[in-house]
């Protein structure tokens, strides 16, 4: 340690440890620790929006569903018979991550909420679907309830990339991930 900085100035730094210390060496380090602190961003941003494997592949399929919700959204209230495309992706979303995801993180005994609630929603929501396309609803109410419906898949997509994709991330191996990616149907 330097004259200038003792062990007890910085609780926590053992005695001896090697500390940058003086107007002189800051300045020269700098440079140095200002690109470590760009890079560590940098690396924390990548880590957030690049996905491989299995996440990688129910985002994908969230978003296919999400990119059909926007079309229908676009045009106002969809019929019943635009509705059957969407019913169909969502089928298969919801199947696919119950058949990969959702069993895999089952196994492991992790985010069982997570996984209990995101199970409960999608199959409420492919009835409400199927119901919304088959039930004889009255004239003001049939706008309303495709809004609700089609708002609720919406959120259920944006619920599953905020619990379901880190939770993969975080327990599941890359072989594993990248096992269960081949078999999620699409």
């Amino acid at each position: 340690m330097s004259d200038m900085m003792k062990p007890e100035d910085v609780a926590g730094v053992p005695s001896g440890h090697p500390r940058i210390s003086g107007p002189a060496n800051v300045w020269f380090y700098a440079d140095f620790f200002d690109a470590r602190s760009r890079a560590d961003a940098d690396a924390v941003q990548e880590a957030r929006t690049h996905h491989e494997g299995l996440s990688a592949r129910v985002l994908e399929s969230g978003r296919g569903v999400h990119d059909l919700l926007e079309r229908l959204r676009y045009w106002g209230a969809p019929s019943r018979g635009e509705l059957r495309p969407l019913a169909d992706a969502f089928a298969r979303h919801v199947k696919g991550t119950e058949a990969t995801a959702r069993r895999a993180l089952e196994k492991r005994h992790v985010a069982t909420d997570a996984i209990r609630e995101d199970r409960a929603e999608g199959e409420r929501l492919q009835k409400d679907l199927a119901y919304l396309m088959s039930a004889d609803l009255p004239e003001g109410t049939y706008p309303l309830t495709a809004s609700g419906v089609l708002a609720g898949i919406d959120q259920y997509v944006g619920h599953e990339q905020r619990d379901l994709v880190p939770a993969i991330e975080r327990e599941l191996s890359p072989l594993e991930s990248a096992r269960l990616a081949r078999a999620f149907p699409g």
